[in-house]
């Protein structure tokens, strides 16, 4: 399902042991998301054998607003694409979910700022994840990569530098494959 989903096939390749190297340095499970409409699809995940919580599942759909993924494809979208996301009902999952467009409008230029995005316990009560953007050769935002931890075991900016170097470091293996099969 996953090497069907939009503009998944390169990213999910190149970024496969760069996910390895993160997942192996934090501890947590790792995932690749990119956009679909209105929705974050899950195109690959990593986790220890021993991890408690096994969702997102490589395939899942989740509304952009709930996850750290989705937060960060969300701010990278078109201004069209946001207002109509906005515009539209947005789902509560938890106390904690964010439903108010004045609210995400605010996170979402936070996020652009800060270069990471942060969804605390906006899927379920026990889980906090980090994601930073993966960028196409234009610069595009094309994926978002996250690490999600259990509550309690987030230490937010060591998180945020090692989702955004990791990131970094995909966005540019991608960029050097395109310019060594010109």
């Amino acid at each position: 399902m996953a090497a069907h989903a939009p503009r998944s096939g390169g990213v999910q390749q190149a970024a496969l042991p760069f996910m390895q190297d993160l997942m192996d340095i934090t501890g947590h499970p790792v995932h690749l998301a990119v956009r679909e409409g209105s929705q974050a699809v899950f195109i690959e995940r990593m986790s220890h054998w021993r991890a408690r919580n096994s969702r997102p599942y490589i395939g899942s759909h989740y509304p952009l607003h709930l996850t750290s993924v989705g937060l960060m494809l969300l701010a990278h979208a078109p201004v069209e694409t946001q207002e109509d996301y906005l515009s539209g009902r947005l789902e509560r999952r938890t106390p904690l979910t964010i439903t108010s467009p004045q609210e995400l409008r605010r996170m979402l230029a936070s996020i652009r700022t800060r270069g990471f995005a942060v969804s605390d316990r906006q899927v379920v009560m026990d889980a906090i994840s980090v994601a930073a953007p993966i960028r196409d050769t234009h610069g595009q935002v094309i994926a978002a990569l996250s690490v999600n931890t259990p509550l309690g075991s987030l230490k937010e900016q060591t998180m945020a530098h090692a989702v955004q170097t990791t990131a970094l470091a995909i966005t540019r293996s991608m960029a050097l494959n395109v310019q060594m099969n010109r």
